[in-house]
C-alpha cells in the first residue's frame, strides 16, 4: 500500500471473512446487520503484585493483545455469529495485523490508516487493589464521520459508536457529528461513553446535548453520574431518558440499570462468573445485549441479561476479546 495517501482505507484482503462463515459454531450471514465505528488499540497487559511506585517486580505478567472498545464489542458480536462490520483508524504499519486480528474474529474490518501518527495504545496494569489504565489516541483519535463509509451505513441495522480515544479527540462537535452520520441510514444507533474522563473533558451538559438521536446508551455508573451531576445512580438514569429513549447503566457487581421514560428503573442482577480480567466486559456486555435487542427491541431485560451472559464470559479471558 502507499503511505503518500495519510487518510485512506485498506481494501479487505482475499483472507477476510465473508457472509456464511462459521464462527463459535454458529452460522453467519442471517439476522441484523451490526457495524461497529471507534477505537481498536494495542495493548500492553500488566499483572503484578507490586503497589508502589519503584517497585520492581520480576515475576509480573505482561501480554501484548489488540484492544481496544469497538473492537472488543465488534469481535463478541462475531463470536455470537453476528454480521459485523467495523470502522477504525490505525498506524499505517499496522493494518494487516488489526485486519487479520478481526477477521479471525468473525469481523469484517474497514481500517483506514494514517501515516502523520501511530496505532493508539493502552497500559493497564492491575494487581491486588484495582486497575490502573493509560492510554495514547494517536491514529484512534483522529476518526471522524467522514470516515464511515455510506455504503456500510446503508446496510447496517445498529450502528454503535465506542471509544474513548475517538469521542474524547474531538469535543461535542465530534461527538454530534458521528451520532448525525450514524442516523443518515435507517439504523438504530447506540453508544458507549467509554469514559468519565471523556465526559469531563467533552463537559457533560454539552455531551448530553450531542447525545440527541441515539437510540440507546451504554454508560458505566461512573459515567451516568459524570453526564448528570445527580446524586444516585436512578436519577442519572432518570435524567438520561429525558434525552435518549433507553439507558442501560452497567454497574459492575452490582448488574445492570436499565432506563426507559416514565418508567422506573429496572434492575437486572449479573450472571454468576470466575473472574480472570475485568477489561473489555462492558464491551462483551454491550455486544450481548444489542444482538439480543436488535432482534427484539421490546424485551430489553431479556437482552440484559444477554449482555450479562456474555460478559461472563468475558470475564474469564484476559484482554478483552474472545478466544479465537
Amino acid at each position: 500500500m502507499s503511505t503518500s495517501d495519510e487518510r485512506s482505507e485498506a481494501p479487505l484482503r482475499p483472507d477476510a471473512p465473508r457472509a456464511g462463515r462459521a464462527v463459535a459454531g454458529r452460522r453467519r450471514g442471517a439476522g441484523k446487520r451490526f457495524l461497529v465505528v471507534g477505537d481498536v488499540l494495542d495493548g500492553v497487559l500488566v499483572q503484578t503484585s507490586a503497589s508502589t511506585i519503584g517497585a520492581h517486580d520480576p515475576a509480573a505478567v505482561i501480554r501484548h493483545r489488540p484492544v481496544g472498545a469497538a473492537g472488543n464489542t465488534a469481535t463478541w458480536l462475531g463470536w455470537l455469529g453476528a454480521e459485523v462490520d467495523l470502522v477504525a483508524r490505525v498506524g499505517v504499519d499496522d493494518v494487516y495485523r488489526h485486519e487479520r486480528a478481526l477477521g479471525d474474529a468473525g469481523v469484517r474490518a474497514h481500517i483506514r490508516y494514517d501515516a502523520r501518527t501511530t496505532t493508539g495504545a493502552v497500559v493497564s496494569v492491575r494487581n491486588h487493589v484495582g486497575r490502573t489504565a493509560m492510554s495514547d489516541p494517536a491514529a484512534s483519535g483522529a476518526l471522524t464521520a467522514e470516515d464511515i463509509p455510506s455504503d456500510l451505513l446503508g446496510r447496517a441495522d445498529i450502528v454503535h459508536l465506542t471509544g474513548s480515544a475517538m469521542l474524547g479527540g474531538g469535543g461535542a462537535d465530534r461527538v454530534a457529528s458521528l451520532v448525525a452520520r450514524a442516523r443518515s441510514g435507517n439504523a438504530r444507533v447506540s453508544l458507549d461513553p467509554s469514559s468519565s474522563a471523556v465526559v469531563e473533558a467533552v463537559g457533560a451538559d454539552a455531551f448530553v446535548e450531542a447525545l440527541a438521536g441515539v437510540d440507546v446508551l451504554f454508560p458505566s455508573e461512573e459515567e451516568a453520574l459524570a453526564l448528570t451531576g445527580a446524586p444516585s445512580v436512578s436519577e442519572a438514569v432518570r435524567a438520561l431518558t429525558e434525552v435518549v429513549p433507553l439507558v442501560v447503566v452497567t454497574r459492575g457487581p452490582e448488574g445492570v440499570l436499565l432506563g426507559r421514560p416514565g418508567r422506573s428503573p429496572q434492575r437486572v442482577p449479573v450472571t454468576p462468573a470466575t473472574v480472570v480480567d475485568t477489561l473489555g466486559a462492558g464491551d462483551a456486555f454491550a455486544a450481548g445485549f444489542l444482538r439480543a435487542w436488535a432482534t427484539d427491541p421490546v424485551r430489553v431485560g431479556a437482552a440484559a441479561r444477554e449482555g450479562t451472559r456474555v460478559a461472563a464470559r468475558a470475564l474469564g479471558f484476559v484482554g478483552g476479546r474472545p478466544p479465537v
